[in-house]
């Protein structure tokens, strides 16, 4: 098994937390971007499977490595809200919505696996989300629940830090403010790469877990979810259609911050968020954002 990450160098395969640069890997020109892929992904997936088995290198470490976000065109990304069952029991909330919830983050939002995040200036209250996010892989308008997987491309690891200030979660008219407490530069890490739907049989049944400095503060599963992935993708279909690129952050478990005694993240923590089969997703929290910094900014 493996998926393709999006490295400052191209797109490489991932496998045993190792990387191979695809034009390395196939001897020949590749795109530098993983949606230019999709027309012909599972072409392109099978080209790859057929050139690891036989690849003596060159080989780059993950601490080798700079990770993009998996995908770098700037999507459209859907958001799940309250979509766990432990967690809405976690929320003190008595029943499920009737129907899936989804809100919208800036792609300027997205961040690589392994990066630094800083957490928001004014902001103390920066909350983790363990996640599975979902790239779609072709074109979905309107499309029903039967036929809903047949669009995904991949799945990959997403963290929606959120910040839980006042500030950001309510305001004087319109409830809370999404992108104060979600939208901010760095704060949807995702990684470390888009693992082909081919080898996740059952998105539906994927173990979930995310530690702080090495404490375990989430640990559950996508069995958990009270919208399974096809109502997700039919649901949001019927609104709009779905792009080749886009992604879906299907909700997050019981474990956030608040039922660890409030414990937000602080400058120095590291995340670690962990789906089945899809790998561990590293994040570190940082007081200042570190490019702003370099810039002078």
């Amino acid at each position: 098994m493996f998926g393709i990450a999006a490295l400052s160098c191209g797109l490489a395969a991932w496998t045993d937390r190792r990387l191979a640069p695809l034009p390395a890997l196939l001897g020949k020109p590749v795109p530098a971007d993983l949606r230019a892929l999709l027309p012909a992904w599972e072409d392109w997936i099978t080209e790859v499977s057929a050139a690891l088995p036989a690849y003596d290198g060159p080989w780059l470490t993950e601490e080798e490595a700079t990770f993009l976000p998996p995908v770098t065109h700037r999507p459209t990304v859907y958001c799940a809200g309250a979509n766990y069952h432990d967690h809405l029991v976690e929320m003190g909330s008595q029943a499920a919505q009737a129907e899936p919830y989804h809100f919208l983050v800036p792609p300027g939002a997205l961040a690589g696996h392994r990066g630094i995040v800083a957490r928001p200036p004014g902001m103390r209250r920066l909350d983790w989300e363990a996640e599975l996010a979902v790239v779609i892989g072709r074109r979905a308008d309107a499309v029903g629940e039967e036929k809903a997987l047949d669009h995904v491309a991949g799945y990959t690891v997403a963290n929606d830090l959120s910040c839980r200030d006042d500030r950001a979660m309510s305001t004087t008219i319109f409830g809370i403010h999404w992108l104060l407490q979600k939208g901010w530069r760095g704060l949807k890490p995702l990684g470390p790469a888009v693992i082909p739907a081919r080898f996740v049989p059952d998105p539906g049944a994927l173990r979930v877990r995310l530690s702080v400095n090495g404490q375990m503060r989430q640990e559950s599963s996508t069995s958990q979810m009270i919208f399974t992935l096809p109502q997700q993708i039919a649901a949001l279909s019927a609104i709009v259609p779905l792009e080749p690129g886009d992604l879906i952050l299907t909700g997050t478990p019981a474990g956030t911050a608040a039922s660890h005694g409030h414990q937000y993240l602080a400058p120095g923590d590291q995340v670690v968020a962990e789906i089945e089969l899809l790998g561990e997703l590293i994040t570190t929290v940082s007081e200042s954002d570190p490019l702003r910094k370099a810039r002078g900014e």
